[in-house]
């Protein structure tokens, strides 16, 4: 006769008294109630990782964009990048009080068609509206809608320094800047509902609808530094293919400098550069392209 017992647990002597074997079988019946989580929180770890790893576009996958020269993870498709601007572009409409002056629209028109034409990215059709604010201010939505504050444009006064406003967005689009930071919250968002289990049914159609919401977040928030000069980089680069003055990219900054009422805090606590080292990075690039 065997001297131990199988409890489905672990094997037990069973000549341990009975406080030993309670103790065991507690121990691993704790073990057991533990095993599944553990399984879990693993999953959601590994799921984690491969996210990030996903959205952080590495050299070995994707699609090449030859606006960064980069090899890039978009799993927002063209379509759904429009329709989503287009969602957006409902929300602004109700927010804000679109130009009605025929010549100032058009001429805003006119100068981004004419930049937009020599974008890197041609996959959908750029538009360009004009809001009726005295702020100096512009900024992209996803689908290549392209905004532009009165203020703003009555400051840079000249259709250069204009164009480099609307070169600078156009930048962002090319190198799909607004789509990214929109797919990073997506993604993130998703994971953590497959973190609490929600994922499916209605509960997607709900992560679905809060899309626009997310994104007009999103669409206000400062991009980061890298994304600011290289919508710089690739702004010169279209200004001077579309035939503008490429200087009137550092015109429009220093416009904007005169005109900024804050400093701003340190660089290293700040999303957006320095205008000043924006200003430098231009010259810089000017005096590169120059050089060739």
């Amino acid at each position: 006769m065997s001297d131990r017992i199988d409890y489905g647990l672990q094997t037990i002597d069973y000549r341990l008294n009975k406080v030993e074997k309670k103790k065991i079988i507690f121990k691993q019946l704790k073990l057991n109630h533990w095993r599944p989580r553990f399984l879990i929180i693993r999953s959601i770890i590994c799921c984690l990782w491969s996210t990030v790893f996903l959205l952080s576009g590495c050299a070995s996958l994707g699609t090449y964009n030859p606006a960064t020269g980069r090899n890039e993870f978009i799993f927002i498709s063209t379509l759904e990048e429009v329709s989503l601007g287009n969602d957006v572009h409902q929300k602004l409409a109700s927010e804000f009080k679109f130009s009605n002056n025929i010549a100032k629209t058009e001429r805003v028109r006119r100068i981004g068609q004419r930049v937009a034409q020599v974008s890197d990215r041609q996959d959908y059709k750029y538009r360009f509206f004009l809001i009726e604010k005295d702020e100096m201010n512009a900024f992209t939505t996803p689908g290549g809608n392209i905004y532009l504050f009165s203020g703003l444009m009555d400051k840079l006064a000249e259709d250069d320094r204009i164009a480099s406003v609307l070169a600078h967005e156009i930048g962002h689009c090319a190198a799909r800047h607004t789509v990214k930071k929109y797919q990073a919250a997506l993604g993130y968002n998703l994971v953590g509902s497959i973190v609490i289990g929600q994922v499916g049914g209605e509960k997607a159609k709900e992560i679905t609808s809060m899309s626009s919401n997310v994104i007009m977040n999103l669409v206000f928030s400062a991009y980061g530094r890298q994304d600011e000069y290289e919508a710089d980089r690739l702004g010169v680069k279209y200004l001077r293919s579309a035939g503008y003055d490429p200087k009137a990219s550092i015109a429009a900054l220093e416009v904007l400098q005169r005109e900024s009422k804050s400093a701003g805090g340190p660089l290293v606590l700040r999303s957006h550069p320095y205008l000043s080292d924006r200003i430098e990075a231009i010259k810089k690039e000017l005096e590169l392209a120059n050089g060739q």
